[in-house]
């Protein structure tokens, strides 16, 4: 095995010694407790798709406001602190802005390989009628909970095998043995989709009580109180909760306010409506063609603009012809004008290319103008060349084909006509099967997925958009690509240590991918906008402090009652 160099032999990760650390010296004023949270969130026209997190589902990852995770994002590190980060990205927590959650504090040991946690002490399982009593968290729960998700069937391939065991070695200590050094272990096992933590006595209930979610607990900020599909989901203060802050020299348990509320509101003049009316307090994500009435008629909004956390693209069926050869695949990209969908869709903002790795992502992006000539080709609006390379596969009058799109996504529906008419011009027919978001993620990767799959995936971290979109078998690989050399060339930078040399070798699997793979049409990654009420105190336009996870970020805000009154709502 290589050294652990690079300061790797020893990665410990210090919880806020004082359980305080992040959120601190963020407000001058004194917070006003209780109170309730309305939010129009990233995900308003979703409903959680199922409560059973054996199920491995990640949008009950984004409700787990009643979930801890062994690690979380440093708030200090945001805009509150330092402003390193603006905690906008969907799942990428940079190893120096790790903050302990369950986990006080780690330590990456050899001889054996090991992980070893050292789990908090003095947290409790709040009391749940007909699931548990209320009793201390303990290291032996966590052992059993990864234990019981990965025995699931619904399992993602690959995702925890480089752990050979879990283990309670004392009440609060965690040890996880490794197989092999797993460079992206923070989000498999840390602050990611699928390890917030739940009690054995939930895991121990029958398939139909983990899908209610009334049965739902864990030591999080926020107990889940009321789910009514399609208009709401409401979670209230957990009086168990642990974790406490420092606002202007003082200590004041979490959460700070009494109940967060999601809206659930799939029309998004409705949603905005709700904002500039008062009757939502947030509002996590705003296309640009709604901004600017934002602004005019509510113009003391606060207001945040960032770059999508998403990749828009339309997965081809690599497995199937026609779309396994990667001359129709390169003609597919040629067809389409990004340029032109960017200056009108997407009002000119945005990126060409955002995916698989993200602008935000320094030393590892690689700009259009950087790739190969093969790869810089494929965002060049060429039809003609595009005839070419179809009749040279096989198809000189092109085919039929069927694309799947979700109702959800008003960009993806805006570009169906759009992209029909692209591919019209050389020859290939896109029949459109528009689905409702259950179906739509039901059917990726299933028997009856169509040859295309139009839809946004989430940006995630260098190691995981490569494996979950690209690796073979892989659970999120609605393209079916498979490539041994792909793979195996993953592998191998998953088991770097040294840190330069690691980047490099994402670097350059991710052109690999663009220039030579050509697995998917690439398509513009729009922009968003979040805004919030100035009577919103102690938020700083954070959206997530891991994988999708904003319960630590809610339970450290608080309502200005009286300045809300004082503006007339």
């Amino acid at each position: 095995m290589k050294p652990l160099h690079n300061g790797m032999r020893l990665l410990t990760g210090v919880a806020a010694a004082a359980l305080m650390s992040a959120g601190t010296a963020a407000s001058a004023e004194e917070p006003q407790l209780g109170g309730e949270l309305n939010i129009v969130t990233m995900y308003r026209t979703i409903n959680p798709t199922t409560w059973d997190y054996q199920k491995w589902t990640w949008k009950a990852n984004h409700d787990g406001n009643q979930m801890d995770h062994l690690i979380r994002g440093d708030l200090d590190k945001g805009p509150r602190g330092t402003d390193e980060n603006s905690f906008v990205a969907q799942a990428y927590i940079p190893r120096e802005h790790y903050e302990g959650d369950l986990a006080e504090s780690w330590e990456l040991k050899e001889d054996p390989l090991r992980l070893v946690f050292n789990i908090r002490k003095g947290v409790y399982w709040p009391a749940k009628e007909g699931v548990m009593e209320r009793r201390e968290l303990v290291a032996e729960d966590i052992v059993k909970n990864f234990e019981t998700m990965w025995s699931s069937d619904r399992k993602i391939p690959t995702y925890w095998d480089f752990v050979k065991e879990w283990k309670a070695e004392g009440k609060h200590t965690l040890v996880a043995y490794l197989n092999n050094y797993n460079a992206n272990w923070g989000y498999r096992i840390g602050w990611g989709y699928y390890d917030g933590i739940m009690p054995p006595e939930w895991h121990a209930l029958p398939e139909e009580e983990r899908a209610d979610w009334r049965n739902a607990t864990g030591t999080g900020p926020y107990k889940v109180a009321d789910i009514q599909q399609s208009s709401h989901e409401t979670f209230v203060a957990n009086e168990d909760y642990w974790d406490t802050a420092e606002i202007d020299g003082k200590t004041y348990e979490l959460p700070l306010n009494d109940k967060v509320t999601y809206r659930i509101i799939k029309d998004e003049s409705s949603a905005i409506a709700a904002l500039i009316s008062g009757r939502v307090d947030i509002m996590e994500a705003i296309r640009w063609q709604f901004i600017d009435q934002v602004r005019e008629q509510a113009p003391e909004l606060k207001i945040n603009k960032a770059l999508s956390t998403q990749g828009t693209f339309i997965a081809l069926r690599n497995d199937q012809e026609p779309f396994d050869d990667v001359r129709v695949r390169r003609a597919m990209n040629l067809a389409v004008n990004q340029r032109e969908i960017m200056a009108s869709l997407l009002n000119g903002e945005g990126a060409l290319l955002n995916y698989p790795f993200s602008k935000r992502w320094e030393g590892l992006y690689t700009p259009i103008e950087q790739l190969s000539p093969a790869g810089q080709e494929l965002f060049e609006h060429n039809p003609e060349k595009a005839k070419q390379l179809l009749a040279d596969a096989g198809y000189p009058d092109g085919f039929d084909f069927e694309v799947q799109v979700c109702t959800c996504d008003p960009y993806h529906m805006d570009m169906v006509a759009i992209l029909q008419a692209y591919f019209q011009q050389v020859g290939v027919n896109m029949e459109v099967n528009t689905l409702e978001y259950g179906a739509f993620r039901s059917q990726m990767r299933a028997d009856n997925q169509a040859a295309g799959y139009l839809m946004d995936n989430g940006e995630g971290n260098p190691f995981s958009v490569l494996r979950k979109s690209f690796v073979t078998g892989q659970t999120w690989n609605p393209a079916f690509h498979s490539d041994p050399e792909f793979d195996k060339r993953w592998k191998q930078a998953m088991a770097e240590t040294d840190k330069a040399t690691q980047n490099q070798m994402l670097s350059d699997l991710n052109r690999y991918i663009i220039e030579e793979r050509v697995p998917h049409v690439w398509l513009p990654n729009e922009v968003f906008y979040s805004a919030w009420w100035p009577w919103v105190k102690n938020y700083h336009g954070e959206l997530r402090v891991g994988a999708v996870r904003p319960g630590p970020i809610y339970s450290r805000i608080w309502i200005d009652q009286e300045m809300k009154e004082e503006m007339g709502y």
